[in-house]
C-alpha cells in the first residue's frame, strides 16, 4: 500500500511556517520529510521550536519544512465537483479562508499557547491548518475531522461528502476560546 501524505502548515512571514506534528515523535522531526541532519544545517534558531513544550505546534523555516519535497498551496472555495474528483486528497476544500491577518493570528496564538491533542485521524496537521485558515470547529465530538472526506460506494457512487465547507455541524470558534470550547464537547 502506498500512502500519499501532504504536510500542512501556515506561512506567517519572514520565511517561517507554523505547523502541527505528533509531539511524541522524535524532537528532530520538523516536517513531513526532515531529518536530524537538517536541524544541524539550518541557521535559523526558530527551526523545530515549540513555545509550549510537548504541544506539537512548531515553527520552522520554509527550507526545513519542505526539505526534499515541494511547496504547494491548499485551494479554498473549491467547487464541490473539484473536491470530489481531485486526484490527491488533502489539497482543497469548499470552505472560505479568512483574511491573512486572522489566519496568522490564529497560528501564532496556537504556537504561543498550545493547541489540542494530536490525533493522526481526527486532529492532524491538515486539521490544524484548516482551523487556522477558517476558524471552524465541529460541535460534534465524534466527528472532529475538518479535512475533506468523500465516501464512495462502488455500486452507488458518492454516498457522502463530509467536507468542511458543506458540513452543518461546524461553527466559528475564536482561537482564544478554543480550549474551553473543546473541553465542553
Amino acid at each position: 500500500m502506498v500512502l500519499l501524505y501532504n504536510h500542512h502548515g501556515i506561512y506567517v512571514g519572514d520565511g517561517k511556517i507554523i505547523h502541527f506534528v505528533d509531539p511524541r515523535m522524535d524532537g528532530s522531526f520538523l516536517s513531513s520529510s526532515s531529518s536530524s541532519s537538517s536541524l544541524t544545517r539550518c541557521r535559523m534558531s526558530c527551526c523545530g521550536s515549540e513555545k509550549v513544550a510537548g504541544s506539537g505546534v512548531r515553527m520552522s523555516c520554509i527550507d526545513c519544512f519542505i526539505e526534499n519535497g515541494s511547496l504547494c498551496r491548499y485551494k479554498y472555495q473549491a467547487e464541490k465537483w473539484f473536491v470530489v474528483f481531485k486526484l490527491r486528497r488533502g489539497t482543497c476544500t469548499t470552505a472560505r479562508s479568512d483574511r491573512p491577518e486572522e489566519v496568522v493570528h490564529r497560528a501564532t496564538y496556537l504556537f504561543e499557547n498550545g493547541y489540542v491533542e494530536y490525533d493522526l485521524e481526527d486532529n492532524n496537521c491538515e486539521d490544524f491548518a484548516l482551523y487556522c485558515k477558517t476558524g471552524l470547529w465541529s460541535t460534534n465530538k465524534s466527528t472532529q475531522k475538518r479535512s475533506s472526506q468523500v465516501i464512495f460506494d462502488l455500486n452507488k457512487g458518492i454516498v457522502k461528502l463530509r467536507e468542511l465547507g458543506v458540513r452543518k455541524d461546524v461553527v466559528k470558534v475564536p482561537v482564544e476560546e478554543l480550549r474551553l470550547f473543546v473541553s465542553r464537547l
